[in-house]
């Protein structure tokens, strides 16, 4: 069993930091990297065991529109891994570091990542991904998190272009109600997907909604699982609204563990504080 971290930005976004632009945390690595590294290490701090990096929302498109150059973005793909590798090491603890791998809905910055069915081409899928985990492979993170994928086409593209990937990696949908991903696929059809990956799972996902989904699938690998705090996404204004009433109950999470969850933690609005109380014993 092991605890992954929380929600990046929430962590920022408790130690004071505004994340206004498209590239959210993604800004942060050029603009205040001792930021990212003092989130990462409030992880660390909580109890975390694996710490996801600042890479998520980063992609040459998306970070171009912002003005960076190709090799601007480069820099700061590479630099994502190393500020997280750096938390670790001053934290003097065990830490696995997982290299986030967005969305192409992500970098349309529009909320298109949950949704999925974006009406790009595999080709365009192709393009989008590829040289950017070729650049993640190649600052050596132990682990590579596809998360947020709302879209077996796009997880069915990732795929292919990890076939002889040496890092283990694993596959997080963006799910809803009626046990499928957000765009229309059975949650059980992307879990039999994705049984090449170390593991296989749900983020970003209201946790009221999880056990049921892990449920209505079997798997062979184990299942990661770090929703959300329950609240949704207002692409238009940038905000998460309602309620963050539900979160993590000794009883939800006693139900994912019963279900298969090994990996567990949080995503958008749970911080530290909630991953210093998560209790997986």
């Amino acid at each position: 069993m092991f605890k992954l971290d929380g929600g990046l930005s929430t962590a920022l976004e408790n130690n004071g930091n505004k994340l206004t632009t498209s590239l959210w945390t993604g800004e942060l690595i050029r603009t205040n990297p001792a930021q990212i590294m003092k989130a990462h290490l409030d992880f660390i701090n909580a109890g975390a065991q694996i710490i996801i990096t600042s890479s998520y929302q980063l992609s040459y498109t998306g970070a171009g529109v912002r003005g960076w150059s190709e090799d601007e973005t480069n820099q700061a793909l590479i630099a994502s891994t190393a500020l997280a590798k750096k938390a670790v090491t001053d934290s003097g603890k065990d830490v696995k570091v997982a290299a986030s791998v967005g969305p192409y809905g992500a970098s349309l910055a529009d909320g298109s990542e949950y949704k999925g069915n974006y009406g790009v081409s595999k080709k365009e899928l192709k393009d989008f991904h590829a040289r950017r985990l070729e650049v993640l492979i190649s600052t050596s993170p132990d682990y590579l998190a596809l998360e947020t994928m709302p879209d077996t086409f796009e997880v069915e593209v990732l795929l292919e272009l990890l076939s002889d990937c040496p890092i283990p990696f694993w596959v997080s949908y963006s799910c809803k109600e009626g046990n499928q991903t957000n765009a229309g696929q059975s949650f059980q059809s992307a879990v039999d997907l994705a049984q090449s990956a170390m593991a296989v799972g749900i983020n970003c996902t209201k946790p009221e909604l999880i056990t049921d989904l892990l449920r209505s699938a079997k798997s062979n690998k184990p299942y990661v699982v770090y929703p959300n705090s329950g609240r949704v996404w207002d692409a238009k204004n940038k905000v998460w609204t309602g309620s963050a009433a539900v979160g993590f109950s000794n009883d939800l999470i006693r139900q994912w563990v019963e279900a298969g969850a090994e990996i567990i933690g949080g995503c958008c609005g749970i911080g530290a504080t909630e991953i210093a109380q998560l209790n997986l014993k």
